[in-house]
């Protein structure tokens, strides 16, 4: 998707700096790939000019020549699965390598030319290293070993085979000779990538992250062996080093192509010109605001009284406040008075914050009404969603007998990736191992504000087993899909742009998926008092609530999530829910679940007449 967005700049622009990018050389040493904005480039490899090989409807990362530089391999970022794509550099054919159904990554060709090695996610086990003949497509394994195998690298007389393997928080650099055991050559608690051999066989290359520095180091396959830095100092990319032969090599660092002699003490830049052109269609308008269904509310006032309150948009807490709620909208905040006459529902020191909005959720195919009650015993309070039963969804949740929360359709997805304004899943947003972003997401985020939905979290996010553990869990347990794994951990800073939540990726089960989904934003780096928010405004305007969702203030629904804790320092506070206030209706947590355990596990939906599968309300 950051391609889409230089679809967006006004004028031509030329980029001679990147972030995260790969580089690759070609058989012959005349030509270099890339990948820059999600497209792959080609340059010659004394540098200059950088002509587009791939164009901007797919984001391709890690290009790799094949053995007779006619073909490029490379990875294909859609919908948060990576799949492997073929180019022919002549005519600018691209054919997909696979169905397209597993997570394929890191591809690399042997060198007889007609074989292509990756990593894949088939099952339980983790990544596996696999291979795949091009010509009829065939596929086979290469390890089964418990954790994950990724990155390999076939020895250029294709008998040697190099990968990492990741198990149980060690990560190993692995080396496999033809008829003999798998060999450990390297171990470290922290992460180890990106191997690559010398063209002579004589070492691998690999690279070392830690907390604040970054090295290429190399193994001299001796015995014994001999492990040490090869460069050290610069903000590295994560991709392997490129050899020219046996003394040159290519390695993508601070923004740049870097060239080094192996014997040097300093590397050279090699310096490219991306020219992005200006676009000749207008991006897509933004998604316009659209009034909410109309939902059976609370009839007459309701005074909330709480110890603080997080109304979505100001920086801090507001204190000892009352919310005036009146036929299910808020019409005021005021602080603690006199509520003589009134219903007032005094929650003492707790505090309130706006009922949870999901903009990209997933549902199970069958939806037992029960689910709606454990969703808003979580405080999700809103969710967008393309399941086909939406409206029918929608209207069985408004009423009393079987609450949970609003259903929105997710037509607002196609709208916005129409137009270069969004991000969808962390992997479009690229980021150097240091953190920094340099010319090519400065563009981007400049030519027009971005948007990213989240879909961070997966299966080793920090704080899940406690969630699998909730009260909850064991009734939400047949409505799991695929839990996601990432290999490579989301990273965002203070600095991104806006974040709104959306937990379709993650494959886990709803309720649980969003509350995932918001310590996965804060274990990327997000700071905690931004992450509710990404389940606030942000995410009830973009299906075109406006804002009527994601905030507690006047003429907002009155959608409010009640936390034992401080949810702006502590994002697990937001899983600590007392009570739910959802349409203006009163629900305490543990009376949600206890309607769901007395519910069957599936029901069947009362359609209203006229109802169906519809886009955003």
């Amino acid at each position: 998707m950051l391609a889409a967005w230089a679809a967006a700049v006004p004028a031509q622009v030329v980029l001679t700096r990147g972030t995260n990018f790969a580089v690759d050389i070609d058989p012959d040493g005349e030509r270099l790939a890339i990948d820059l904005l999600g497209r792959a480039w080609a340059l010659p490899a004394r540098g200059g000019a950088a002509e587009p090989l791939t164009g901007v409807a797919e984001t391709v990362r890690r290009p790799r020549w094949s053995p007779d530089g006619e073909h490029i391999v490379y990875q294909v970022q859609t919908d948060g699965r990576q799949r492997l794509g073929l180019l022919d550099v002549t005519s600018g054919a691209l054919r997909t390598l696979g169905n397209g159904a597993f997570y394929d990554q890191h591809p690399a060709w042997h060198p007889d030319g007609e074989r292509i090695v990756f990593s894949s996610k088939r099952d339980d086990t983790g990544f596996d290293l696999w291979e795949r003949d091009v010509p009829t497509g065939l596929a086979w394994r290469l390890t089964h070993a418990p954790g994950d195998e990724t990155e390999p690298a076939w020895s250029a007389d294709g008998r040697d085979l190099v990968f990492i393997h990741q198990a149980q928080g060690t990560w190993s650099v692995v080396l496999r000779r033809r008829g003999e055991p798998d060999r450990v050559l390297e171990s470290a608690p922290t992460r180890l990538s990106s191997p690559a051999w010398r063209p002579d066989g004589s070492l691998v290359t690999f690279l070392r992250h830690a907390e604040a520095e970054f090295s290429i180091d190399m193994i001299i396959l001796s015995e014994p062996l001999v492990i040490r830095p090869l460069v050290a100092g610069e903000d590295f990319f994560v991709a392997p080093v490129s050899w020219l032969d046996r003394h040159r090599f290519l390695y993508t660092a601070g923004g740049h192509i870097r060239a080094r002699d192996f014997d040097a003490w300093t590397s050279a830049n090699v310096p490219f010109r991306a020219t992005i052109e200006p676009a000749e269609k207008k991006p897509a308008a933004p998604v316009a605001t659209r009034p909410l269904p109309k939902s059976a509310a609370a009839p007459g006032r309701v005074v909330v009284r709480v110890g603080r309150l997080f109304d979505g948009l100001s920086p801090d807490y507001r204190q000892a406040v009352d919310i005036l709620v009146d036929d299910g909208r808020i019409t005021a905040i005021e602080p603690h008075g006199d509520r003589a006459g009134e219903v007032l529902v005094d929650l003492g020191d707790l505090t309130a914050i706006p009922g949870l909005v999901d903009a990209r959720a997933a549902l199970p195919d069958e939806v037992p009404p029960a689910l709606g009650a454990l969703l808003l015993s979580f405080g999700v309070t809103t969710i967008a969603t393309d399941h086909p039963e939406a409206a029918a969804l929608d209207a069985a949740w408004a009423g009393k007998a079987t609450p949970g929360p609003r259903v929105l359709g997710s037509d607002w997805l196609r709208d916005f990736e129409a137009a270069p304004s969004l991000v969808i899943d962390h992997d479009a947003l690229p980021v150097s191992p240091l953190g920094v972003r340099y010319e090519d997401f400065r563009l981007d985020v400049t030519a027009k504000p971005a948007t990213v939905i989240s879909g961070l979290a997966d299966r080793g996010t920090v704080g899940l087993p406690l969630l699998m553990d909730s009260r909850q869990a064991e009734l939400l347990a047949p409505y799991a899909g695929e839990i996601r794994h990432h290999v490579d951990k989301p990273r965002l800073t203070d600095a991104a742009p806006a974040v709104i939540l959306g937990s379709a990726p993650n494959g886990l089960p709803p309720g649980i998926a969003q509350h995932a989904e918001l310590r996965a934003l804060v274990a990327a780096g997000l700071a905690p008092r931004r992450a509710p928010e990404s389940a606030g405004a942000g995410a009830g305007a973009a299906p075109g609530a406006g804002l009527a969702l994601g905030r507690i203030g006047p003429s907002a629904v009155a959608d409010i999530l009640i936390v034992d804790g401080d949810p702006l320092a502590d994002i697990a506070a937001v899983h600590r829910v007392v009570a739910v206030i959802s349409r203006g209706r009163f629900f305490s947590a543990i009376g949600l679940i206890e309607r769901a355990q007395a519910a069957p596990v599936v029901e069947e939906i009362d359609r209203p007449p006229g109802t169906g599968a519809v886009g955003a309300d």
